[in-house]
């Protein structure tokens, strides 16, 4: 997937963009596409290769979102926004497996106190530790203030947590992971707590198999009478609704930026098929509806790029930002399920054949409307910020 000096140079994803971040991208997207021979083995085991991650992390992934003062590289919005960009054109599950990982990141440097700074986030910012985070459940994702799995306070002040999280991601070779749960039923949203805990408590892991990110971790964590001490409680209790909601405009951020990444790619590919595909005579890139199809998926691409870096810049100037991000993350998750099935369309049936990379594409971008809030939440979202009604409650 190298940088063609053709037709995709005309929507520069680089464009604007200050030397020091094109530095740190070409250092990026150079590693990235190192990793391509791994991609359809990882893909057809459903096995990350988590080896990578040690230097993902080097290069900005993870460490990237953390104060230099917490042990990372400080880097902005703006910049991690972009790296996730280059990491969904070449591969979205590094995506998706580095921004939970990010987010368990964030979460220990802003809440954690030193000593559980020390034993998580330094050996996982040094590639030793992998972490998840679980607040879904089998009857609780979009509404996450009615969890259910319940942390009981023992007369040493200790906790025993029981419950089942769902579609956990990355949980099956994290050892580590932060749940929430909540220590009072009846407090409703101020009861939810955020723990740290360790596979080695007792948690049981039950990976499933799903249709995109392949090689992506995904899990049920099932939490029987687990005990947790008090000192691996993270942040307050009863805030642990909040401290999870400290992270999601990052998250969202992440999501829209990986899904702008797998639209460059289906651009990238399509101009590439197009231009060299002969049909009666001549590259099916001299047909007009050819070219419809690709002047869709370069706009759709493009727009889905301003508005998360207008995001990303906003979260840099200390703007709350949560609206935009929800925009940027609406449209990008959108807009890039139409552009895969675009550049299948360009494609014809090759794209069909598992294993070809828009096929992969294809399967990824569809899921990208699902996590960090669904589409409709975020609809939802936007509209009480534009109306001042709320649609839930």
């Amino acid at each position: 997937m190298s940088r063609t000096g053709t037709a995709v140079d005309a929507v520069d994803p680089w464009l604007g963009l200050d030397g020091d971040t094109v530095a740190l991208l070409r250092r990026a997207r150079a590693h990235l596409e190192s990793l391509e021979p791994m991609i359809a083995s990882a893909e057809s085991t459903r096995r990350f290769p988590v080896g990578i991650l040690k230097d993902l992390t080097e290069i900005g992934y993870v460490s990237g979102a953390v104060p230099a003062e917490r042990g990372g590289l400080g880097l902005s919005h703006l910049q991690s926004a972009c790296l996730m960009e280059e990491a969904g054109r070449v591969w979205a599950s590094i995506r998706t497996t580095t921004n939970i990982l990010t987010l368990v990141a964030e979460l220990l440097a802003s809440a954690g106190t030193d000593e559980q700074r020390a034993e998580f986030l330094t050996p996982l910012l040094a590639g030793r530790r992998l972490g998840w985070f679980a607040i879904t459940e089998p009857e609780a994702g979009s509404d996450a203030s009615s969890l259910t799995t319940f942390a009981e306070r023992l007369p040493s002040g200790d906790y025993r947590l029981s419950g089942r999280k769902a579609h956990i991601t990355n949980a099956s070779y994290g050892d580590f992971g932060i749940v929430l749960a909540t220590v009072d039923p009846a407090l409703g949203p101020r009861g939810i707590t955020a723990f740290l805990v360790e596979h080695a408590d007792g948690c049981r892991i039950v990976p499933h198999e799903h249709m995109p990110v392949r090689a992506v971790s995904s899990c049920d964590v099932v939490i029987d009478r687990v005990l947790v001490p008090a000192s691996r409680v993270l942040g307050e209790v009863g805030r642990g609704l909040s401290l999870a909601m400290h992270g999601v405009n990052a998250g969202r951020l992440r999501v829209s930026a990986g899904c702008v990444g797998i639209a460059q790619a289906c651009l990238e590919s399509s101009v590439r098929h197009a231009t060299s595909r002969e049909q009666f005579g001549r590259p099916i890139a001299a047909f007009q509806l050819v070219q419809q199809l690709v002047v869709d998926i370069a706009t759709s691409t493009s727009a889905a790029r301003q508005l998360y870096r207008a995001a990303a810049r906003l979260l840099d100037d200390g703007v709350d930002g949560r609206v935009a991000c929800s925009m940027a993350k609406y449209f990008a998750s959108e807009s890039v399920v139409r552009v895969a099935s675009a550049a299948v369309q360009v494609h014809g049936a090759a794209a069909f054949a598992e294993g070809h990379p828009v096929e992969r594409m294809f399967r990824d971008a569809r899921e990208a409307t699902i996590p960090e809030g669904t589409s409709q939440m975020q609809v939802l979202q936007i509209g009480k910020a534009l109306l001042g009604v709320s649609a839930l409650r």
